[in-house]
């Protein structure tokens, strides 16, 4: 029981920690317009796929159908999984369920941190200590987006398990968990942080290589294994990224092969004043790296008392010193180097992230001042800090009094409170010298302390939901449940357009409506091409409804008044969702096809434009009967009455992955129209079905197997040998 009281009490600071969230009911991490409109509705599609027996693999709520697991958005993360399968109220998913996920994320970075601790013969103390400052403070105590967070989590156990490899501890079980572990964070949603975590991996074991070649194979299987673990969302991210745009910060979305220019990085970058953030709130940009003066101050005697010793103190203040070299990115010459001769590495376009690299190495750093401080109170450098740390509080305080006198200002809290914990410190450490204190209360003092510094930045705004008036973020997806339901009424499939200027959030995703656009960081680059902003475009694509305040075009007919003030108008003009052409012609590149769909003597309807080459030997005829029967997120079912030879046309999103069949025989799915998908069907009555069963998927997710089952297979094998 012992080895679990520690855990235990760890979970519980990091539950009170966040109190606000978890025992209020009135504060939400989820209160700001990118996770209340676009994170909490992609949890929603994917709970509600899961809740059907699907994984939630392509997406037909926006932009007429995206890949989802493709766009990195953590549907490869197994613990999300455990998320989705949670009860429903209402049907949609619970935010004190969300909050409580959120929670764990902290934890489960302050318990893997406490674990490395632990391994490195640090005390259980100073390994709870250094657990909280991670999980809690820096990089992951002030970024909200789980699927970031998710990424750095596991970035204590990458390095416990590379560790015990090149000390020569379970060697091949131990490269093989470190490179799980990577593999791991690379499932997690976001591809920054294991971008950032797999760059300090690779000095860390390049470092290692040249001192002791024989560490060269151990190496080789932990990148294996990486990669193998990281499949399930790398090898369909591959995919997707080469068939894709994305906006990265710049005017118009780029292409894979083109680079994120280096001024998006240099302006997501740490100026070198945001590093003064570390100590004292306020003047960070992008990302927040506060871990407090406390935390820095026992990670400085960490560094001082063990340089000389400990190998592995001397690499976490590697780690951490080069992650702050990473983070100020457009102010570091070697970041810009690195941005030019690794283009993957110019992918993750805000070099500020890489603060999580400083937070990960300073965290077990603290664990090393805390056990150095016990073990010898009567040292002269506990002196010399206590000293210091009073000059410092008391000249901080004192500057703050006297500006705020002659100012007639307030002091800045903030730094307030930076000078009121450097007195504190000082009087703890001046006190444990005398022996004033006994080690229990030192250590109770220390964490106390290290948790009031960070409460006062971590989840300190989270604003109130409660107060009367407060315009929420998260109330607006609730206010268009009107609209929702009169368009699920409808018998018809419906495909609507969404004004962004009165429903900001993913109205397809939290509702399960298909929509024509969407809250996305990327899209098809086929889908791209289309103006679907323009009417034709729109009634090609089946756009059959409009939701907005007026009418977008004249010939709406208005059909629906929500209570928000919000209306549903009938597109009369729009193509039904699946329809029979008998001729198609090539055109020779998107701009004609453009031209083509916006030519009013063009019969859409009659004559599909085409990239390709038409098929051969269409028949001309009319009368066709073309209709869903079945419609699921990766699963369409048409039922064909042909009067002669045609194309059945879709209009959804054609992608690699798409199977089609025509009364049970494969058939090749066509694109019609440069984007949709079409498909060959004889005279008669016909079935036809299509499924997403992308190839890039079915493999990553074999990959993922064998990693996962090959690691926990290894290390089965190692404890049944150990037992022997």
């Amino acid at each position: 029981m012992k080895h679990f009281a520690w855990p235990v009490l760890l979970l519980l600071l990091c539950a009170g920690f966040y109190w606000k969230l978890l025992f209020t009911g009135q504060y939400s991490f989820l209160e700001s317009p990118d996770l209340a409109y676009l994170d909490l509705p992609r949890f929603q599609f994917q709970a509600s796929e899961w809740h059907h027996s699907r994984f939630p693999l392509w997406n037909p709520n926006h932009w007429y159908g995206q890949p989802f697991l493709a766009q990195v958005l953590g549907a490869a993360y197994p613990p999300n999984w455990l998320l989705f399968l949670l009860p429903f109220r209402e049907g949609k998913i619970r935010i004190e369920f969300v909050h409580w996920y959120f929670v764990l994320i902290h934890y489960f970075g302050a318990l893997s941190c406490y674990w490395l601790c632990r391994d490195r013969k640090l005390s259980q103390p100073a390994a709870l200590l250094a657990g909280l400052v991670f999980g809690l403070g820096g990089f992951l105590g002030n970024t909200d987006w789980p699927q970031v967070l998710n990424g750095a989590i596991w970035a204590p156990l990458v390095f416990l398990f590379l560790l015990r490899a090149v000390e020569g501890r379970q060697t091949r079980t131990s490269a093989v968990l470190s490179g799980t572990f990577l593999g791991v964070s690379w499932l997690s949603g976001h591809h920054e942080a294991p971008m950032y975590l797999s760059v300090a991996v690779a000095a860390a074991a390049l470092f290692f290589t040249l001192r002791n070649r024989k560490l060269l194979p151990l190496c080789a299987l932990a990148a294996l294994f990486a990669v193998l673990t990281s499949g399930l969302q790398t090898l369909p991210a591959y995919e997707y990224g080469k068939l894709a745009v994305r906006w990265a910060g710049v005017a118009q979305p780029l292409a894979w092969n083109q680079p994120v220019p280096y001024s998006v990085h240099q302006h997501f970058s740490l100026t070198p004043a945001s590093l003064l953030s570390i100590v004292s709130p306020g003047l960070s940009q992008n990302v927040n790296p506060f871990i407090g003066l406390a935390a820095l101050s026992l990670a400085l005697l960490g560094v001082y008392t063990a340089w000389r010793t400990r190998s592995d103190a001397r690499l976490f203040t590697g780690i951490a010193l080069g992650g702050l070299l990473l983070a100020i990115g457009g102010s570091n010459v070697f970041h810009g180097m690195l941005y030019a001769l690794l283009p993957v590495f110019g992918k993750a376009r805000v070099p500020a992230r890489a603060i999580v690299l400083f937070n990960f190495g300073i965290a077990p750093l603290v664990a090393f001042g805390v056990d150095a401080l016990r073990s010898e109170p009567g040292a002269s450098w506990v002196r010399r800090s206590a000293l210091w740390l009073g000059c410092l509080g008391g000249a901080l305080i004192g500057f703050l009094f006297l500006t705020a006198r002659a100012s007639r200002f307030e002091p800045n809290e903030h730094l307030m409170l930076t000078g009121l914990a450097a007195l504190a410190l000082a009087a703890l450490f001046a006190a444990w010298r005398r022996s004033a204190i006994g080690a229990r209360l030192l250590l109770v003092a220390l964490v106390a302390l290290v948790m009031i510094e960070i409460g006062n930045v971590s989840g300190a705004n989270y604003p109130n939901l409660a107060v009367p008036g407060f315009a929420s973020d998260l109330a607006r997806l609730s206010q268009h449940n009107d609209i929702a339901a009169f368009l699920k009424w409808q018998k018809e499939p419906v495909r609507a357009v969404v004004d962004d200027r009165e429903i900001p959030y993913n109205f397809g995703d939290w509702h399960g409506i298909q929509t024509t656009g969407g809250y996305l960081a990327s899209v098809t680059a086929n889908v791209h091409e289309f103006e679907s902003y323009l009417p034709r475009t729109q009634d090609l694509l089946g756009a059959n409804f409009s939701v907005g305040r007026n009418p977008s075009r004249p010939d709406q007919v208005k059909v629906f008044a929500g209570e928000s003030g919000i209306n549903v108008y009938q597109n009369p003009g729009a193509f039904p969702r699946v329809w029979a052409v008998h001729e198609a012609v090539q055109v020779p590149s998107y701009g004609h096809l453009r031209v083509a769909i916006q030519n009013p003597n063009w019969d859409l309807r009659a004559k599909a434009p085409m990239l390709a080459a038409p098929p051969a030997n269409l028949e001309a005829c009319g009368g066709d009967d073309v209709r869903i029967v079945e419609y699921k997120a990766a699963r369409v079912a048409i039922e064909a009455r042909m009067n002669c030879r045609g194309l059945a046309v879709l209009s959804d999103t054609a992608f690699p992955g798409w199977k089609a069949t025509v009364d049970g025989a494969p058939v090749a799915i066509l694109e019609p129209y440069g984007a949709l998908r079409g498909v060959i069907v004889e005279r008669g009555l016909h079935r036809i079905e299509m499924h997403y069963e992308p190839r890039s998927a079915l493999l990553g997710a074999l990959m993922t197997a064998a990693g996962l089952l090959g690691a926990c297979g290894l290390l089965l094998r190692q404890t049944c040998f150990r037992r022997s």
